[in-house]
């Protein structure tokens, strides 16, 4: 419920786990297995999240948060606004003869 709200929040607002991390000052790995309900979390770092996608500590523990603010519960993901890395291509192999 916890791993849920923190993701369709973050997914509704258009932040990457990056931008996420940044922001809360921990580091992306966490957010993705805490996303994921791999990690247990202390009460600091529910605030550090709470601010960082500027909400109420308590709404995140809510488990019907997504109902409450609307929330589409199919989104998994945060649009991508760039590539990080510019797309190269290899030169394909020619073909044997």
């Amino acid at each position: 419920m916890f791993a849920r709200n923190v993701r369709l929040v973050r997914v509704s607002k258009e932040m990457s786990q990056e931008a996420m991390a940044a922001e809360a000052q921990l580091d992306r790995t966490f957010i993705g297995s805490l996303e994921r309900g791999e990690r247990n979390i202390s009460i600091d770092n529910i605030e550090r999240l709470a601010k960082a996608i500027d909400t109420l500590p308590h709404e995140l523990l809510d488990p019907a948060l997504p109902k409450l603010l609307g929330l589409d519960e199919t989104a998994t993901r945060a649009p991508r606004k760039a590539r990080v890395y510019p797309a190269t291509r290899r030169p394909r192999a020619k073909p044997a003869e």
